[in-house]
């Protein structure tokens, strides 16, 4: 009985952690600011410390938002009644890789 509440309590702390685990990797993360830095257009463009910062982004986003953003932002930008102008990338513009390393950077941002 004593084991099975051991090897409960591990797994759930495991699971718990292995989201965090992954979203910390440094070279994925390093990959990802590079990618924000000189896209074509390069995202800092519009997301700066003067206007649209995403300085906090990690404490608040999931991998699963900046995907959607960046796959579909005319969805996105319909769907929270947010209002700007209209990005110029979308899915044919970001390869896969460099989507999961945006991700990662972005949600390593926490101040």
């Amino acid at each position: 009985m004593v084991r099975r509440l051991i090897a409960t309590v591990a797994a759930v702390a495991f699971v718990g952690l292995a989201p965090a685990a992954m979203a910390a990797d440094p070279a994925l993360v390093a990959k990802g600011k590079t990618v924000f830095d000189n896209a074509k257009p390069a995202c800092k463009m519009c997301h700066n410390e003067k206007k649209n910062p995403l300085d906090n982004y990690g404490a608040t986003g999931t991998a699963e938002n900046v995907k959607a953003w960046l796959r579909t932002p005319k969805e996105m930008l319909e769907k929270t009644g947010k209002k700007g102008p209209k990005p110029t990338f979308g899915p044919d513009k970001i390869p896969d890789a460099d989507l999961e390393a945006l991700a990662a950077y972005l949600l390593s941002l926490k101040k």
